[in-house]
């Protein structure tokens, strides 16, 4: 009797479906979850290049790259998209994060057209992204997004500094 009992609860298969989909449903959603979170990491990551070329080119463009007053509107363009400041492309990401670094480089092998001398500004930036919640139910660390755009200083005056050559 037992023995029959056993193995007509074997031969069921009434309610597998959802036995199976209970299992599989919140891999689904963890794989789901996982791809959306991705995809907004590279979205923001997108938003913090774009925002740090801008600086550079600005800079590149400007008068005088290492005037502090144009090192400041070209961080709060890269940072919120303005010269005059507002709120922030990413959230997490501020104008201290962002480093302007202006270098001279030698060119006596003309390999730049120019001078024997030419000035690069290199605008940068690196900050903890923590807007990912879903890493963090894992236990994964927060990940860092760091950027670095190198602009040949060319002058001439940006936008908001006079007229344009």
């Amino acid at each position: 009797m037992r023995f029959r009992a056993l193995k007509s609860i074997l031969r069921a298969d009434g309610g597998a479906a959802l036995v199976e989909g209970a299992i599989i449903l919140p891999v689904f959603l963890a794989l789901v979850g996982g791809v959306y979170e991705f995809g907004f990491f590279l979205y923001q990551e997108q938003l913090v290049t774009s925002g740090i070329q801008d600086a550079a080119r600005y800079l590149a463009f400007s008068s005088d790259p290492t005037s502090v007053t144009t090192q400041i509107e070209a961080g709060n363009l890269a940072v919120t998209g303005s010269m005059n400041g507002g709120p922030s492309r990413v959230t997490g990401w501020s104008t201290s994060n962002v480093s302007v670094t202006i270098s001279s480089v030698d060119n006596s092998t003309g390999t730049y057209s120019g001078g024997s001398r030419v000035q690069l500004v290199t605008v940068s930036t690196s900050f903890l992204d923590p807007t990912l919640g879903f890493l963090a139910l894992l236990g994964l660390n927060p990940p860092t997004i760091s950027v670095s755009h190198q602009e040949r200083v060319v002058g001439g005056s940006a936008p908001g500094q006079g007229s344009r050559r």
